[in-house]
């Protein structure tokens, strides 16, 4: 196994278990509330790692070749899940256009099968824009400012809809707290890797998750980190403590990277798009034949998808391979 490539990969698995953990866990507890503490920070951070210069000239060619294919993957799962949704949960036409619709619009208006869909959006937009701020501010020093002041701004109003009335596509005013997670991930890749083999670290962020954890259990803390609906209760906390608790993780993915054992997340890391669009309409499924399971549900959520996912690739190889010697 490539060590220094696994560990990103372990990391991502680990988040994208955690992402449907978040999901499916009883709303309203600590064990829910914690989680949000850093896996979606975590999945913007590593969105920066190879974050490169952009130009206005290279703009073009970079959403043709980067940007676009995600976003046909956004709407051919979107328009899947619709079409599965109209069968299984019995939809009208009706509902299912206005779904598509919502689908376009994107962003908070996205639930049920659709209500993890907002993360691309987000995520594509702001890897444009930090993109760009790269190519045209060299200093790393005034991008830490740039970013800095984005997330204050970010921080400082309720969610969008309080200031415009009504959610923005795509959630895209998001890209005040994302862009400067990609900062942190970005900067700590290039400037700060070698911390992941200080196993010590990892003991730090854990030790820091469990005092927060036990704070906000007894009711001395109130720090919620829910991006998708805005709601962030302390702006200083969402600024520290998701780059340290990535950090941990991060610690931890290097650790496991010497295991064996580790190559399922390496896999499930390597699957997390389709887990990340998929889970929720395994779960909507389920609950129609079986009462919620946390355990179960997590374990079909992420293995149906990365099932489906490696099914479809074993079947494009062949046909590509059929079609090959048919015009030989």
């Amino acid at each position: 196994m490539n060590k220094r490539l696994a560990w990103i990969d372990i990391a991502k698995g680990l988040g994208i278990i955690a992402v449907v953990i978040g999901h499916f866990a009883p709303k309203g507890t600590t064990f829910y509330q914690s989680i949000y503490w850093w896996h979606m920070p975590l999945f913007f951070m590593i969105g920066g790692f190879f974050v490169k210069p952009l130009t206005r000239r290279a703009l073009p060619h970079y959403l043709k070749t980067k940007i676009w294919p995600q976003l046909k993957q956004y709407f051919a799962y979107g328009f899947a899940l619709i079409t599965v949704s109209f069968f299984v949960e019995r939809h009208t036409v009706t509902f299912s256009l206005r779904y598509v619709a919502r689908l376009l619009y994107g962003g908070t208006l996205l639930n049920g099968y659709l209500s993890a869909f907002w993360f691309m959006t987000v995520y594509l937009a702001s890897l444009v824009l930090f993109s760009l701020i790269k190519g045209y501010v060299s200093s790393v020093a005034i991008q830490a400012g740039i970013m800095l002041a984005l997330f204050g701004l970010g921080t400082s109003y309720p969610n969008a809809t309080a200031i415009f009335g009504f959610p923005l596509p795509g959630n895209l005013d998001l890209v005040l707290l994302a862009m400067p997670y990609m900062f942190i991930g970005w900067w700590f890749f290039h400037y700060a890797r070698p911390l992941i083999h200080w196993h010590w670290l990892g003991l730090a962020a854990l030790g820091l998750f469990v005092l927060l954890y036990v704070l906000q259990a007894s009711g001395q803390l109130n720090f919620l980190l829910f991006m998708k609906s805005h709601h962030l209760t302390d702006p200083l906390l969402a600024l520290l403590v998701p780059p340290a608790l990535a950090l941990g993780i991060f610690v931890l993915a290097q650790a496991l990277s010497h295991i064996s054992l580790s190559r399922g997340l390496v896999a499930l890391g390597r699957a997390t798009v389709p887990i990340m669009y998929l889970h929720k309409a395994v779960g909507y499924s389920l609950e129609k034949f079986i009462p919620p399971h946390l355990v179960l549900w997590v374990v079909a959520g992420v293995l149906l998808p990365y099932c489906m996912l490696r099914l479809w690739q074993y079947v494009t190889v062949h046909w590509s391979t059929d079609e090959k010697y048919a015009t030989d």
